[in-house]
């Protein structure tokens, strides 16, 4: 059996969720070789490193490879505007640098986001007939609004959170220096930064891989989440994770069995402080019967947006900020 080669692009805070992933990987391939190459922000913890050498030895079919990005990511200035909350980090350009950072002889790998979860059998990906072009991905939601506003010339957009990636095509093709040539120089009006940028330089130069077996989500909102048969990875996109209590619990309850069956089983559920999951938290929670976390975890969500309405008005004194946080409920004032 070949070895599948799978990438994660993480920093120390992450590298417990791409153990999961890992965990999630194994678990569906019994047996199968396997090959991660963990690329990082700096060091990492002490636990997280002794977990992973123990990783190797309980799961002897499997290497973990680590490599340091982080002088190759400090070298990469942020020059985005109006950037959304999940590419804060800078931590997003290691999926471009993972590349040029893996052995020459690894001629093919599978990218995958921390934010996952594999709940299939992958081979069928690992496999996959490119078709000359350079990697495979999944169509991104609203795929022709974000290519218009980008300007590119076609109405694909992909998610670069997975992608299947012939690497000697993409070292040919310089794709590393391109996109992040491409994001110093035009960067000022990408607010997906990295994502955006692959997207500019590929122009829809890639194979699309389908929602079904690469489903997208937000671990919430039911009414976002398609389950199927076919599902091989589910991605958790944005705020909404399946480790933040509350989350719905068709992707919450499978998340936390991998969880407990993995090395990282002492993780806790973080608590849902942004407002649209302490809502849907709130809701969730109140279909499971849950009062007392339903009407806390929707009081956050009302105190939350009464903040922003409070300073989006010019209306949020220390006083007022002071009283929301005790519970009291300013009345606005009128203009």
């Amino acid at each position: 059996m070949e070895e599948m080669q799978f990438a994660f692009g993480v920093d120390a805070n992450y590298v417990k969720y791409a153990g999961i992933v890992m965990t999630s990987i194994v678990l569906n391939h019994p047996g199968y070789p396997v090959c991660f190459h963990l690329i990082c922000d700096g060091g990492l913890l002490p636990d997280d490193q002794a977990r992973l050498d123990t990783f190797t030895r309980l799961y002897r079919n499997t290497r973990v490879f680590i490599y340091d990005a982080h002088q190759a990511l400090a070298g990469i200035q942020r020059v985005s505007a109006g950037v959304s909350p999940e590419r804060l980090s800078q931590t997003v350009f290691l999926r471009i640098l993972m590349p040029m950072l893996l052995p020459r002889d690894v001629q093919r790998v599978i990218y995958c986001d921390a934010d996952m979860l594999c709940v299939g059998r992958a081979e069928s990906l690992w496999q996959l007939d490119l078709e000359g072009h350079p990697l495979a991905a999944v169509m991104e939601g609203n795929a022709a609004e974000k290519a218009a506003r980008i300007r590119l010339k076609q109405d694909r957009y992909l998610n670069a959170g997975f992608l299947v990636i012939d690497l000697a095509a993409w070292r040919e093709q310089g794709l590393t220096k391109k996109v992040l040539d491409c994001y110093r120089q035009q960067g000022q009006a990408f607010s997906l930064l990295e994502q955006d940028a692959l997207n500019k330089v590929l122009d829809g130069d890639w194979l699309e891989i389908s929602h079904e077996q690469v489903c997208l989500m937000n671990a919430f909102n039911p009414l976002d989440i398609r389950l199927a048969p076919g599902n091989i990875f589910w991605h958790f996109l944005n705020e909404g994770k399946p480790w933040i209590r509350y989350a719905d619990p068709q992707v919450a309850e499978p998340y936390w069995r991998y969880v407990h069956r993995s090395l990282w089983d002492t993780m806790e559920p973080e608590e849902p402080w942004e407002v649209r999951n302490a809502f849907l938290a709130g809701k969730n929670a109140e279909r499971q019967g849950a009062w007392q976390d339903a009407a806390r975890y929707l009081g956050i969500a009302a105190q939350r947006l009464l903040e922003f309405y409070l300073e989006q008005t010019g209306q949020l004194s220390e006083e007022k900020k002071d009283m929301i946080g005790k519970g009291y409920w300013p009345v606005p004032e009128k203009k």
